[in-house]
């Protein structure tokens, strides 16, 4: 039975390749024929799972992914890609799963380490490993096998073709002036696909970080699948800024999952931008683990031409004293699909917890739908929690209104649009003045 599902898994030629082109060490790649074995055990979710119930997963199963080609002549895209690059931070920069070192510049920052993960492995995989790459391998390999123990089924996934990405460590007290800029691109080159990105990040007690990370794609029309993982742990009084955003062509595939843990006293503020790709899902899963541990989620979703967008958070209090807020909103026009599932859980010993929730959708047409769930879970008796959602449509007197001051019909749905989008917007100043005219050209364009 397993190796009938081998043989019907769309990545398993890329998985076979994978293990025969990657100097690892031996429980590397035991773990990745474990993780793998765990994948097609398992199987691709399906709308029978509640967690995947509006979303159908078939554009995985519709062709055979191969492994991402390495360009020989990266610089030869230098136009293309430097428009993605932002000169206000620190870029790192992946073309097809691969590191970019040419349009990359954060190779050695004043308290930040940040090392390929491809790195760690292959140096485990030599008997002269030095003291650095010892301190590497020991902060990587208990979150990796942690991980592909508990994760879910596109979690072993990603684990069974480990090896890009890069370990990310911020030093105790340190507060780098720039955030750090992950690009991901996937060039025409990569169609019919596969890449693993997967990143962890330790930021240090007392530590501020920024980091943003983006996905997109040269050509419209290229399909590729995008798998990606980001794991962090953010440890006493340290603060972590994060943006993320997807912004993939018209018939790419993305399923990224971020897993986040906050100890005492720690914050997160993220912002997470869905405007692109014919399937584009999202989980983060947030367990705050410290008393007065404090986390923000915003997000903004934009779908149109039959795409779907699926935002799945998660947050778990799991200690008294902590705070959670999230405010997502979503903007569908045409036949597309989005999706919002937000939980929070409250274990029985998280007393005095406060967390809100909502989830705001614009409807610009009759054909879109969107499937929106907040949920709440609580066990504890002394907590302040709220939920709501909401979905609505344009009216004929606000569009009146502005006309009657001069302004088009198209203009002011674009005008009313965007100051629903404003909103959450205003939550990210750390890439709204980025964002705004980006969504203005890519939505409205």
């Amino acid at each position: 039975m397993q190796a009938s599902k081998e043989q019907t898994s769309p990545f398993a030629k890329a998985f076979g390749k994978w293990q025969s082109l990657r100097q690892t060490p031996a429980w590397v790649a035991e773990l990745q024929r474990k993780s793998f074995d765990a994948y097609l055990a398992a199987g691709l979710p399906t709308r029978k799972h509640e967690a995947w119930k509006y979303v159908s997963l078939r554009p995985l199963n519709e062709a055979e992914f191969g492994l991402a080609p390495v360009l020989l002549d990266v610089l030869g895209l230098k136009s293309e890609i430097t428009k993605f690059l932002r000169p206000e931070f620190h870029n790192l920069v992946f073309v097809n799963g691969h590191l970019a070192p040419e349009f990359s510049d954060a190779a050695s920052l004043p308290g930040l380490n940040l090392v390929p993960i491809a790195n760690v492995l292959e140096a485990d995989s030599t008997s002269d490993v030095d003291s650095d790459s010892k301190s590497e391998l020991a902060t990587l390999r208990p979150i990796i096998e942690r991980s592909a123990a508990y994760g879910d089924v596109f979690t072993q996934l990603n684990t069974a073709f480990i090896g890009t990405g890069a370990l990310i460590t911020v030093a105790a007290g340190c507060a780098p002036a720039k955030a750090l800029h992950l690009l991901h691109i996937n060039t025409p080159e990569s169609h019919l696909s596969h890449t693993a990105p997967r990143h962890l990040l330790k930021i240090g007690q007392g530590a501020e970080f920024a980091l943003i990370e983006t996905h997109v794609t040269l050509g419209k029309d290229t399909k590729v699948f995008t798998n990606s993982l980001l794991e962090v742990t953010i440890e006493p009084n340290a603060r972590l800024k994060y943006a993320r955003i997807d912004h993939q062509g018209t018939q790419a595939l993305h399923i990224g999952r971020g897993h986040v843990k906050l100890g005492k006293d720690a914050s997160l503020e993220s912002f997470c931008l869905s405007i692109g790709g014919k399937l584009s899902r999202h989980d983060l899963d947030v367990y705050l683990t410290g008393e007065g541990a404090e986390a923000e989620l915003n997000g903004l979703y934009l779908t149109k031409h039959g795409q779907t967008i699926d935002n799945h958070t998660s947050i778990h209090h799991q200690v008294p004293n902590a705070v959670s807020r999230q405010l997502y909103k979503g903007i569908l026009d045409g036949d597309s699909r989005a999706v919002f599932n937000g939980k929070v859980v409250v274990s029985r010993d998280a007393q005095s917890t406060s967390a809100q929730q909502m989830n705001r959708n614009l409807l610009l047409s009759n054909d879109a739908e969107i499937d929106t769930k907040p949920e709440l879970l609580i066990d504890a008796d002394d907590v302040k929690c709220a939920h709501g959602a909401s979905i609505g449509q344009l009216t004929e007197d606000q569009i009146f209104y502005l006309r009657s001051r001069g302004l088009d019909p198209e203009e002011s749905r674009r005008l009313l649009t965007m100051a629903f989008a404003d909103d959450v917007l205003f939550k990210a100043p750390l890439v709204r003045d980025w964002l705004r005219p980006l969504i203005v050209e890519e939505y409205f364009g």
